[in-house]
């Protein structure tokens, strides 16, 4: 299978620089998030120059994916941008850009997702989305608890 992203060198040198301006399907990255899912095409643009013997290209990659939220487990389907820079001979034939565009999602993606700042999570005692409706239980947070606290004491180090 042909890649989108793989774009043909041979007019760089004669136009001095080419435009990119592409759309690749979410199928191409599989492997590209450690959780959630790429949802839709992800579309690429920038521009490819010449620079001594190499062919640099600088642009941005941008699409939609969706995660769980941390708390309550709530899909959260948001947009995201990310820069995508690469390198290759002018004469080494085209240059596939698809292992950069997936670095960069795999760079771009969330360390946690919230489905708004403010969640408060499923309930301890019965698994209900406290966001959608109190179910009447009392929240045990972390200053409710039994376990004894561990402190550094000064005069111990």
């Amino acid at each position: 299978m042909s890649s989108p992203l793989r774009i043909a060198l041979t007019d760089l040198k004669d136009k001095g620089e080419l435009p990119v301006d592409a759309e690749a399907p979410a199928e191409l990255f599989p492997d590209a998030l450690s959780e959630g899912v790429l949802v839709g095409p992800i579309a690429v643009k920038g521009r490819i120059l010449p620079v001594d013997d190499a062919a640099a290209f600088e642009g941005a990659a941008k699409g939609r994916w969706r995660f769980e939220c941390v708390r309550c487990l709530a899909p959260v389907e948001t947009q995201w941008n990310a820069a995508v820079a690469a390198e290759a001979p002018i004469d080494g034939g085209p240059l596939d850009l698809t292992e950069e565009v997936r670095q960069s999602i795999s760079l771009a993606q969330p360390m946690k997702t919230l489905c708004r700042p403010d969640c408060r999570g499923l309930c301890t005692a019965c698994g209900k989305n406290r966001n959608l409706a109190d179910c009447g239980h009392v929240d045990e947070g972390p200053r409710a608890s039994t376990r004894p606290r561990l402190t550094i004491r000064p005069d111990k180090g």
